[in-house]
């Protein structure tokens, strides 16, 4: 995942129309992801999938993970809340969410589950970004959102980056809209990153609502 310096920007856009719901910074959260592979993850989709009274169109490989026209996705979420949601290792409950797959012109949406910590809270949420910006990527063309950490959430993000190199992290807003999900390459230090994924339009509402407007 890239990590930038931020600039300002100003942009008119209404968050609550872009994502048809109202958000907050608190709202916004950084959550790791479990592998497509993992034992939890297949167990939960297959315990899910047994539960639907009709066969659904699906895609599901251990690369790409389960996935779903966006129209079955709600009857999918009610099968999985029939069964006992399972907890990682470390007893952290695990939250389905989904993310739209740009291939199927977002009409197919991929199901993750993220976790934070015990108390089913994210690793870092929004309150922690001391300044937020919109910027176009050089190198792929696509608009990003910029965030800056505080201090001390700097710190933690360092020591959280070092002890995941190769998982997959969550940046979700609200408790199951996936925006983005990469992969931890290499420690980061000084508090900075980004999401890219998101469109122009909705780059700038996440910047809005991350700078409290």
């Amino acid at each position: 995942m890239g990590c930038n310096q931020s600039k300002n920007v100003h942009y008119d856009v209404n968050p609550d129309k872009v994502f048809g719901n109202h958000y907050t910074a608190k709202d916004f959260g950084l959550w790791l992801l479990l592998d497509y592979n993992d034992e939890q993850y297949i167990s939960s989709v297959n315990d899910a999938i047994g539960r639907l009274t009709e066969e659904k169109q699906s895609f599901w490989d251990n690369e790409k993970g389960f996935m779903l026209p966006a129209s079955d996705t709600a009857e999918f979420m009610q099968a999985m809340r029939m069964g006992e949601m399972s907890l990682t290792s470390e007893g952290c409950p695990l939250i389905p969410c989904w993310l739209p797959v740009t291939a199927f012109q977002d009409t197919i949406y991929q199901l993750n589950m993220c976790y934070g910590d015990a108390s089913g809270n994210p690793i870092i949420d929004g309150t922690h970004i001391k300044k937020i910006s919109v910027e176009k990527s050089d190198f792929t063309g696509n608009y990003e959102v910029l965030m800056q950490f505080d201090m001390k959430t700097a710190d933690l993000w360092q020591k959280f980056t070092a002890e995941n190199v190769g998982k997959r992290i969550g940046m979700l807003l609200g408790p199951d809209r996936l925006l983005s999900a990469p992969k931890i390459m290499c420690e980061i230090a000084g508090g900075a990153c980004s999401i890219s994924g998101p469109t122009e339009e909705e780059c700038y509402a996440i910047a809005t609502i991350l700078n409290g407007k």
